[in-house]
């Protein structure tokens, strides 16, 4: 039995080279409607076997974590008539961990460590669900670490994982494109990558988040070096061990924090900078120049100025919606017309300006 869905398009996110992602809502009977991202190759790319392949590949790994670290994947949707696959994903609201370290660089402040360790623990459960999945991701970076407005780290982009059983059978792929202040020392040699590879990964985001360690416990700063190990032998062997490692530190120095407080903290943060200025585009891991929309505006949290140290600048980064964010180069928003989707016929009639219409 076959069933006809609507996608109302209703703001272009980001823009890259190879992908568009959309704010859409879902639509049903009786009023339904489910807001979603929706992402698809680009009327340039759409054809290609190449990007279609990767495309799908990447819908399929994401399709296979499902916990509250990871953005999920609803599902992948094909448009018969135009013969183009849309990757519906749940519409997270918040900022990239990237754009928090801009924020607070040059400040004078820092991070506040029960922050960043309620951040680097949020991920370590993240990778451990893709990690269960039997993927490595292979491009954890602040550019696709997203704290939500609710204060919890979310996990994003699957385009450069990749299973681990194949990394037992077959030369890994080069992987050109990822940060090599993240990249594990055997992805960069382009050697198999295990979940070992994340681990380092993640000790190189807390060694950006608490980058001065001289008053923290001898403990964390053991943690943080033995994810670093350049020998993924010494390395604590899951995200699961590392995570259990910072839980203790935690725990002992009084430093667990629920997410309201993290929510509290970055939102303060970006509210002390106003809205964020124009930034240069950022390079997302697929390698596209990715746009973010200058309309989309973040929610807020609550605010703690007498314990929350402020920051002055803002980044915008890829996957972030953030308060008041424009392109470089953008006009004023109230300038520039919302991109919107064009029309195109589907089964013999047009189906309007900003309806995408599928058959499944």
């Amino acid at each position: 039995m076959s069933s006809v869905h609507e996608h109302q398009l209703d703001t272009l996110l980001h823009r890259g080279a190879t992908s568009e992602i959309w704010r859409a809502t879902r639509l049903g009977p009786n009023g339904f409607a489910v807001p979603v991202a929706l992402k698809t190759l680009n009327d340039a790319c759409r054809t290609a076997p190449e990007q279609v392949r990767g495309f799908l590949k990447e819908a399929r790994a994401a399709s296979t974590v499902q916990h509250c670290n990871v953005v999920q994947v609803r599902e992948l949707i094909f448009d018969c008539d135009r013969e183009r696959h849309w990757l519906s994903m749940e519409l997270v609201t918040g900022w990239s961990v990237r754009a928090l370290l801009s924020a607070i660089a040059g400040s004078g402040d820092a991070i506040p460590v029960p922050v960043a360790l309620a951040l680097a623990r949020d991920t370590a459960r993240g990778l451990q669900a893709i990690h269960d999945a039997g993927l490595v991701h292979r491009n954890i970076d602040p550019e696709n670490l997203l704290i939500a407005s609710t204060g919890q780290l979310v996990v994003l982009d699957f385009g450069l994982a990749i299973w681990q059983h194949v990394q037992r059978v077959r030369f890994t792929p080069p992987v050109e494109v990822v940060d090599p202040v993240y990249a594990s020392p055997e992805l960069q040699a382009r050697l198999p990558a295990d979940a070992r590879t994340d681990v380092y990964s993640l000790g190189a985001l807390l060694d950006q988040l608490i980058p001065e360690r001289a008053s923290a416990p001898i403990a964390l700063d053991a943690i943080i070096r033995r994810a670093l190990d350049p020998d993924a032998a010494r390395r604590f062997p899951s995200a699961q061990a590392l995570e259990t490692a910072l839980d203790l530190v935690s725990i002992r120095e009084g430093w667990l924090v629920p997410p309201s407080y993290v929510s509290a903290y970055v939102s303060d943060v970006f509210r002390s900078i106003g809205p964020a200025k124009p930034r240069s585009i950022a390079a997302s891991p697929s390698g596209d120049a990715e746009i973010s929309n200058p309309q989309i505006d973040a929610r807020q949290g609550p605010v703690g100025r007498a314990i929350l140290p402020r920051g002055r600048r803002g980044m915008i980064g890829v996957g972030a919606v953030l308060p008041g964010a424009r392109a470089k180069n953008d006009p004023p928003a109230g300038d520039k017309p919302q991109p919107r989707a064009r029309s195109f016929s589907s089964r013999g009639r047009t189906l309007g300006i900003t309806r995408v219409r599928v058959r499944r």
